[in-house]
């Protein structure tokens, strides 16, 4: 047997993730198992295998072991062995619980790919930078403290770097400059799946050492606040594959990209972004393969974009694109079409003539039953002339006026009624679409609060989305007092600016709160400074009334309210 597969994944019944693999017993389990093929086996996945404890012994006798995966596993060292086997071309150890890899891992002569995790108040292993038949390094980053080796770029044969940053706050660490001239690197890769912390990375920086590695074709990068720095991506003139997800930026990210000529593929997601509009910029992209665009409200494809002649998977999702012109004939090897989450209320007939269309999805647009009807007729008339093409077409209608209102032209000579009647509409349908009002369309403060006490009246959370400037003092408390109606208050409580409320009002919203909350960790969201100690109590036997568990958070709790904390949880 070449491949031993001992993975694991457990079984989720919120995700609906089904229990799947194999789930060893204890280390003697595993230990049986890898004897069994020890002198064959080129091939082990323990990835999640919670019983591995410490890496056992008999894997020193594994001499044909090319990759071995001991990922999420519960080991907290590496052998020494395990860097000396002779055959080790790929490694991966994201492991919680490890600290620090041996002394002698540069006696990997042939370890190719290596994934690895830097826990928490750990270094990142600067003995990495020894193994110089690494071709591909993936990094799981949880230590804001880390830096990256400054000698890193010394890996002279490596082609591919993914760094994954997993810690909350912090910089991203910036590339080392070793990696200038860099004869082997391919691809990089900088993701921040946790966006919203919008943690700093010095681009210009990167993109100038970058700029010296002419081999490389692929740039990844997500998550990241980089300011008016996108700019400087034009440099990367070489890139043939650019993906940009979640990037917090100043300007328009297409203007950055207009020179990039040799783009194969151009990946843009993210309503980070704030595009509007995109400039005619495609004329000089005839190396364009693959366009994927979403989250971002354009009206309108430019007209140099029908001009992508190897076009062949084109996606736009998520925006206020309402039509396709009638040039789409001209994308003849065209093969997937992605149209999905826009305005959509019919397809040109040209689409149905592009000879290489294989995958049509227009997915939660705005297409009637009619429309949807002849599509479906179109394609089985295609169908038996021998041409098949995938369609799909679910979810029409879905957030139909969310996207109208994102959608709407000439907002300024709009009457003001009618804008109005757009904005309760998407509310009513959606009550984040309060992020989409156009607030200098409002100069009334009362419509404004009106239309926040709607969203807050479908959930608390809107609460984030609010424009308190818009707003004002004069209507904010009864905003207030809709959110503090809701269950969940206790999630957003700290979004209530209580500077903009008199001490009353304040008491009033934290009274209101107390009647309706449902989450232990109520008391210590409330700013105690704002009232004395018998407001406080007052406060206090109001949620634990309608929710005894908040007793546990309360400062000092008297006697009393213990008691009746303890009575009403009985209940």
């Amino acid at each position: 047997m070449e491949e031993l597969d001992l993975h694991w994944v457990k079984e989720d019944k919120d995700l609906g993730i089904a229990s799947e693999g194999v789930l060893c017993k204890d280390m003697d389990d595993i230990i049986r198992r890898i004897s069994e093929v020890k002198d064959t086996v080129k091939k082990i996945n323990l990835d999640n295998q919670r019983a591995l404890k410490q890496i056992p012994g008999i894997l020193n006798e594994c001499k044909q072991l090319e990759d071995l995966n001991i990922s999420h596993t519960s080991i907290n060292e590496i052998p020494e062995f395990l860097f000396a086997m002779p055959n080790l071309r790929f490694l991966s150890c994201r492991c919680s619980e490890l600290t620090q890899f041996p002394k002698n891992i540069s006696k990997a002569e042939k370890l190719e790919k290596l994934n690895f995790r830097v826990n928490k108040d750990c270094s990142f292993p600067k003995e990495i930078s020894s193994i110089q038949s690494l071709k591909k390094i993936a990094v799981d980053l949880y230590s804001s403290a880390s830096s990256l080796p400054e000698d890193l770029g010394n890996l002279k044969n490596l082609e591919s770097f993914n760094l994954f940053i997993k810690y909350d706050e912090g910089a991203v660490p910036a590339l080392p400059s070793s990696f200038n001239d860099h004869p082997a690197l391919k691809k990089i890769n900088i993701n921040d799946p946790f966006h919203k912390y919008r943690k700093s990375f010095a681009l210009e920086k990167t993109i100038q050492i970058l700029s010296s590695c002419h081999g490389l074709e692929s740039l990844k990068l997500s998550g990241l606040a980089v300011g008016t720095e996108h700019q400087n991506l034009s440099r990367l003139s070489e890139l043939k594959k650019l993906e940009l997800r979640h990037l917090f930026i100043e300007g328009n990210i297409f203007d950055s990209i207009t020179e990039l000529h040799n783009l194969e593929e151009l990946f843009i997601f993210g309503s980070e972004f704030r595009i509007t509009e995109i400039p005619d910029m495609f004329s000089n992209m005839n190396n364009l393969r693959v366009f994927s665009f979403a989250g971002n409200m354009v009206l309108d494809l430019p007209p140099s974009f029908y001009s992508l002649a190897n076009l062949t998977t084109m996606e736009i999702g998520s925006t206020g694109i309402s039509a396709l012109d009638n040039k789409i004939e001209n994308l003849k090897n065209l093969e997937s079409l992605h149209i999905y989450d826009n305005i959509l209320e019919r397809l040109p007939s040209a689409v149905f003539a592009l000879p290489n269309l294989k995958i049509l999805n227009i997915d939660e647009n705005i297409f009637n039953k009619n429309e949807i009807a002849a599509i479906n007729e179109t394609i089985k008339a295609l169908a038996q002339k021998g041409r098949k093409i995938e369609f799909s077409s679910d979810g029409q209608g879905h957030r139909q006026m969310v996207k109208r209102l994102r959608a709407l032209k000439n907002i300024e000579e709009m009457d003001i009624a009618v804008y109005a009647k757009y904005c309760h509409a998407a509310i009513n349908e959606n009550p984040f679409a309060l992020k989409y009002i156009n607030n200098n369309k409002l100069h009334d403060t009362k419509l404004y609060a009106e239309f926040c006490i709607a969203a807050l009246r479908k959930t608390c959370l809107a609460m984030d989305n609010i424009n308190y400037d818009l707003l004002g003092k004069t209507f904010y408390f009864p905003v207030c007092m809709e959110a503090a109606r809701n269950q969940d208050i206790t999630n957003v409580f700290h979004l209530i600016k209580d500077n903009l409320l008199t001490e009353e009002e304040y008491i009033q919203v934290c009274i209101e709160a107390a009647l309706h909350n449902r989450n232990a960790d109520f008391l210590n969201k409330i700013n105690k400074s704002r009232f004395n100690r018998d407001v406080y109590e007052r406060i206090c036997w109001i949620a634990v009334l309608h929710y005894p568990p908040v007793i546990t958070k309360m400062e000092n709790p008297t006697k009393e309210l213990h008691d009746l904390a303890v009575k009403r949880s009985r209940k």
